[in-house]
């Protein structure tokens, strides 16, 4: 993930060496060696130098339509409106919460919200049990309003 101008981050995932050098020439840079470990801080340095001159709009138009393995990293809002994921219906609303879709999907056995989210808190006692937190530090972690409502 890289910072752009505008304060939002991008990622990029360009593992292979025909994603890598379509990054490359999307960015109007010279190879480095995509290999050479010695030089990842290097050219790290430089994609970051350059994400950072372009808003994250700006770099969304210029990787549209590419096979870069390039994506804007979305905010929460930003993703439940995203034109991809309302045509995949990623996100539904529970009890008047908006939260992502179960995942993944099958054709055969489609997944379902089978009741309400937790209210902030609940269940947190029974769950430090679970994970190993003996009644003395949960009780120290509720006197200091953490994870301990019912």
């Amino acid at each position: 993930m890289y910072p752009t101008k505008d304060g939002k981050y991008v990622s990029i995932g360009s593992i292979e060496t025909r994603f890598y050098q379509e990054l490359l020439q999307k960015l109007k840079l010279k190879d480095l060696g995509q290999h050479d470990r010695k030089r990842w801080p290097e050219m790290h340095k430089l994609f970051a130098k350059t994400f950072k001159s372009k808003t994250r709009a700006q770099w969304c138009k210029v990787f549209e339509g590419s096979d870069a393995c390039f994506a804007p990293v979305l905010s929460w809002s930003e993703a439940r409106r995203d034109a991809h994921n309302v045509f995949r219906n990623s996100f539904l609303e529970v009890s008047g919460v908006n939260q992502p879709a179960p995942a993944p999907r099958f054709s055969r056995t489609p997944g379902a919200v089978r009741r309400a989210p937790p209210e902030r808190g609940q269940g947190g006692r029974q769950a430090l049990l679970d994970w190993g937190f003996d009644h003395n530090t949960i009780k120290k972690l509720g006197s200091l309003g953490l994870g301990t409502k019912e």
